[in-house]
Parts: C-alpha cells; structure tokens; sequence
C-alpha cells in the first residue's frame, strides 16, 4: 500500500525582536505493503514475508514450506536434493503451487519439485488450506487440496512503482556459492521493467557417518553436487482506465548429481539429472463497472528433463530417460458484487498439455483439460460464507495405444467465520471441501507400472478452528494465536503394488486413508524501549494419517510411510539498532519408512537448530547488510527419506546490498 505523506510549511515565531522565518519541506513517498492478516482469514492460512524469509536457512520454497504448520517436505538429501511439499499428509499432488497468481504445473509426476525455486526474490509465501479466499482467481487454483502462492514484487502494484535493485552473495560449506542481483525500473509513469537472475553452486560433499551395529564408519556424500540458474523478467503496466497488464518470463537450468541411498560397504552413486524449464505467462486486470472485475491470463510451460543412471542394468548398457513436457494455458474470470454483503465469480479455465519421451511412457499421452468454478461470499459483521462448486474435465488421448479417456467430476467447498463481536480478537471458523486428483501421466502410462484404468483420487476435508488477534501495547505489540483441528479422508488412493514380480510393479486403486490432526501457530510481536525490538513464531502439528485400507491386512491402522504423529518449528529474532540475532528450530517425531510400523521401520525422529547474526550499515539511501549464521549447529545426524543422509554443522555467509 502506497502512503503519501505531504508535510506542509511549519512557521517558527521567536520570541520578541526575532524575524519570522519559514521553511518548505520537499514532499517525500513512504511505500509499504499491507498484507492481510492470515489469522483473520476464514481458511487456515499461513504467511512468511520477505524479512522473514531471510532469516531462514532456506535457498529454495521448499526449504521455506517447512516452517508452516501441517506441512512435509520430502527432501532427498543434501544440498541439491529435490524437495516436494505435501500438507496435511495428503500428499504431494494435492497441493497446488501458485507463481504471481497463475498455477505451476507438471502433468507428468503431479507433484512439484520446489528446489527449482528460489527465495531469493520472493516478497512473500502465502499457505491457503482447503478454500482460497480470492474470489477473482483462476478456477484451476480452486482444484487443490491446499494452495502455496508464490509471490513476487510484481505481484504487489504497490511494490513495482520505484526504482530498486539489490545484489548479494551467499558462500558457505561444501562449496556452496550463490550470487544473485535483481533491479526493477520504471521505463515511463505507467511501466515498469524488472529483471532478475541467481546462480546456485554447490558441491554437495558433506561428512557423513554410517552405522551397522556396533561399526562406525565416516563418509563423505558423494555425486551431491549441482549447478543451476534461474532468471526472471517482467514487465507491468497500469493502463489510463486503471486496467493492469502483467508480463512474466522464467526460466532455470540445473544439471545435479542425484545422490542414492546409502547402502553399508557400498557409497557408488552415478545417477544424474538436467532441468531446463521455462514458462511466458501474462495476467490482465480490468474494472468493468463500478462492482465488476474482470481478469484474463495466459501461460505457456516448457519443462525438459534427462534422466541418466549408466549403472543400470539392460541391454543398452544403463539408462538415458528424456522427456519433454509443453503445456498451452488460459482463463478467464469475472467477479461481481451483487449487494452489500454479496459477492460471487465466476472463472473457467482451460489447459492442452502434451508429453514426448525417447522411452518407458507410452503412446505420447496429451491431456485437454477444463477447471470451472462457481464461487460466492456472503459477509456480515460477525460472521462470513463462502461457497465453491468446481467442475474439473478431462479428456485424454495417446497414440496407438489404449488411453484413458474422459473424466469429470462436480466437487463442493464451503467455509464460515463467525465474531461474538465486531472488536473481538476471536474467530470460529469451519470448512468442508472435496476434492479429487486426476492421475498422472507416470500413473497411467508408465511402462511397467502404469494403469489406464485408474480412477481419481478422491479426498474430502473437514476443519474446525479458532482464532486469536489482538494488538497490544508495551512489551508484547502484537499477539496472533491459531489452532484448527481436521480430519481428512481419502478413497482409491493411488498406490504401487507388485505384480509380476518386485521389478515389475502396478498402479492400482486400493488405498483408503484417514487423517486426523491440530495445527497450532502462535505469532508474537513486541518492544523492549526505543531500540529493542523481538519476534516469535511458533508452529506444532499433532497428526495421525492412518492406513484404513483393509482389515485383513498388517498395516490397518498403521501410519502411512513418513508422517510423524509429532512436528513442528520455531523462529525467533531479536533486533537492537542496526543489529539482529536470530534462532531457528525444526523438529520431527518418530516415522515409519514402510506400511508395517514395525521397529526395523522405524526412523528415528530429530531437531535442529540454526543461529545467525547481522549487521546493517547505510550510506545515503544504499543499504549493507552482511549475515552470518550457523545450520545445525549440535551437527544431529538426521535422515528426512530413510538413508539419505542429511547435511550436519555448516556455516553460511551473506551480503546483500539494494536500495530498498
């Protein structure tokens, strides 16, 4: 939110034989952006802002999703691991990533791999479960089980009307360099450019130890190295008639070794992975009338990626897997305000998408796609509605060979807030939603393990929480505590089972899994004097996600693989003049790495804890700022994926320099 303050002319009257005299301050432009806040919000929602974020030990999204209550992410070690985030143990594919306002996509797997996105010119990291609030939206983002948006400046009008620019450099442990630079310019009143690009090293060769009963063994991580660039332009226009037009090109390339699991007596990895992904997307936003909002947005996604393992045993001598994944995009929504109180969209998007491979799918699977959405908010002072009814279709074809056909299903949401009164600090909310997922290429068409004939994932969530939000005075400024309880069901989940033989596996729908949990977040703000100045975040989750399948089997009322019953994190800083200190904590409970919770499953759970101080220096309007912190500190020996060791103490230096 832009705030113009205009200091007017102050005129001094001295005493007696003292002439007056005047002075004429220059108008000055404080900018600021307003965020609403998530503990109002009729959904769970969870917010990091960018001061935050870089607090954080996190390079990539994914590393920053796990401060966020309810979250898992999958991290296959090291440095350049891919990291895939699911919420509410309803896995990866259900949860829907957000870029400046239009869905990130991958057809192929249904689950993204957030590495790919960096933190470093993010201005904020919004958590939405169940309903997005958002009425004028796209309707494919309503399709999801939970939304992360991913949001940079641009996506904020307020943020984009300055010339900024900043430059970094962070270096620490195992050969880790990470340069980036960004700056946004404004080409006339109207426009504004913006570039940015960030280079990522790494070589990935931290210590490990290996355990096998009473033997001991020290290792270094190997083929844990990776190479990669990212870079983004956009342009922004606000047109005479106050319509806006958002331009965005982004494009990364990675080449990474991919680390394997570590087997006693056996440290050989020779697998390696290449990315190159690109995506052109515009967003276009226009009043129509006084209560009538029209949006309009566009995208094309290419996504390459070679896959190499030359210990592979065939006949071809190992394996050279590439695919190639083009996506077409487009959707339009309107929202109209009825009344007062009343408010409804409507949004329809379609999405053609197409996937080539030189081997292992099957008959060159394309999919059209159509997401409509009919959404409608009802708000009185005390209490609020909003109601969703998606219709998802999809129509598969493949060459000759036997595709999936047509699929379509008509899904409802809703959610309710309610205040005892209209000053009061607390809040009742509720939601249902059901939802369901489209199986993946890899799902249907694999070669091997692929099944035409799997049915969708259907998923059905229910939510009850309250919340607190209260600003004070004195030590403690700002108090926000929230705690929502849910149980999330989910029938024909998609699983893999052997067939022939452990090598030759199938897709099939037997799964059925309950999930029974308490989100608590707590967000504390405060001061101490004039330059002291504190915060708090705090964020537990209590979870079971148990297999219901069947009766018959050893696993009924097991956990499902990798979900602790107990998890959680903690961020806290501490801020006097120009300098700031900060801890940061992750913890996890005991997980089982196989259906059965049996002992020899069982993968023990962890804590680790980073510190970091900084420093801030300033020169006319440039700013310094050099950080220096330490990850994992107690060096715990940890693995997220069961013998994927994870990195132990590491140091990181930062400097950062902008104009902010």
């Amino acid at each position: 939110m832009m705030l113009f303050l205009l200091l007017g002319i102050i005129a001094i009257n001295h005493l007696q034989a003292q002439t007056d005299t005047s002075k004429t301050l220059h108008k000055i432009t404080v900018s600021a952006l307003k965020y609403k806040n998530p503990y109002r919000s009729a959904v769970p929602t969870q917010l990091l802002q960018k001061n935050i974020l870089q607090q954080l030990n996190a390079p990539t999204i994914g590393d920053a999703a796990n401060y966020f209550s309810g979250v898992l992410v999958k991290d296959y070690g090291g440095v350049g691991g891919l990291k895939t985030v699911s919420v509410r143990s309803l896995g990866a594919a259900h949860t829907g990533i957000a870029y400046d306002g239009i869905a990130v996509s991958d057809v192929q797997a249904g689950q993204i791999d957030m590495s790919r996105f960096s933190s470093s010119f993010v201005q904020t990291l919004l958590l939405e479960i169940g309903l997005p609030q958002q009425l004028l939206q796209p309707a494919r983002l309503q399709g999801s089980a939970a939304l992360l948006s991913v949001n940079t400046p641009f996506n904020y009008p307020a943020a984009a009307t300055q010339t900024k620019w900043q430059a970094g450099l962070h270096a620490g442990s195992f050969g880790l360099w990470q340069p980036f630079a960004g700056v946004q310019l404004p080409v006339s009143k109207r426009t504004t450019l913006g570039v940015n690009a960030e280079a990522f090293f790494s070589k990935g060769n931290y210590p490990y130890q290996e355990r096998n009963g009473n033997i001991v063994e020290d290792h270094k991580r190997v083929n844990s190295d990776i190479q990669s660039v990212q870079a983004e332009l956009n342009l922004r226009t606000i047109f005479k008639d106050s319509a806006s037009l958002q331009l965005k090109s982004w494009g990364y390339h990675s080449e990474r070794g991919l680390p394997g699991a570590v087997i006693f007596y056996n440290n050989r990895s020779v697998q390696r992975l290449w990315n190159k992904d690109f995506f052109l997307q515009a967003k276009y936003t226009r009043a129509l009338a006084p209560h009538t909002d029209l949006l309009l947005a566009a995208k094309y996604n290419y996504a390459y990626t070679r896959y190499i393992d030359p210990a592979f045993l065939n006949n071809t001598g190992g394996l050279d897997n590439r695919y190639t994944q083009q996506e077409g995009y487009f959707s339009a929504a309107i929202q109209r305000s009825l009344l007062s109180c009343l408010s409804m969209s409507l949004a329809s998007d379609i999405a053609y998408t197409g996937l080539t491979a030189n081997s292992n799918v099957k008959g060159k699977p394309e999919r059209l796609s159509l997401w409509n959405a009919l959404s409608v908010k009802y708000a009185q002072n005390l209490w609020q509605v909003n109601g969703t009814l998606l219709w998802q279709h999809f129509n598969d074809k493949t060459r000759h060979q036997p595709s999936a056909g047509t699929t379509g299903k008509i899904t409802p949401g809703i959610s309710t807030t309610w205040q005892w009164a209209a000053e009061s600090p607390f809040m009742l909310r509720f939601f249902y939603k059901h939802i369901f997922r489209m199986p993946t290429f890899n799902d249907l068409y694999y070669n091997f393990i692929g099944s035409r004939n799997l049915l969708p994932e259907l998923a059905k969530q229910y939510n009850a929480g309250i919340s607190y939000s209260k600003g004070l005075t004195g030590f403690v400024q700002q108090l926000n505590i929230s705690a929502d309880g849910y149980i999330n069901t989910i029938h024909d989940k998609i699983v893999a089972m052997p067939s022939q033989n452990m090598f030759v596996w199938a897709m099939m729908n037997v799964g059925k899994v309950r999930i029974t949990g308490i989100d608590i977040n707590t967000d504390v703000q405060g001061k101490w004097k004039e330059h002291f100045s504190w915060m708090l975040r705090l964020a537990y989750t209590w979870q079971k996600a148990l297999d219901i399948t069947s009766r018959a089997e050893s696993s009924y009322k097991n956990f499902i693989p990798y979900t602790p019953e107990h998890s959680g994190s903690g961020i806290f800083s501490l801020s006097w003049k120009k300098w700031t200190a900060g801890y940061n904590l992750l913890f996890s409970g005991t997980r089982y790495t196989q259906k059965e919770n049996h002992p020899t499953n069982e993968l023990n759970g962890w804590g680790i804890h980073d510190i970091f101080v900084a420093r801030t220096l300033s020169y006319k309007q440039y700013d310094l700022q050099l950080r220096t912190g330490v990850n994992n500190l107690t060096s715990r020996a940890y693995d997220i994926v069961n013998s994927y060791p994870m990195p132990g103490r590491n140091v990181k230096i930062s400097l950062l320099v902008n104009n902010l």
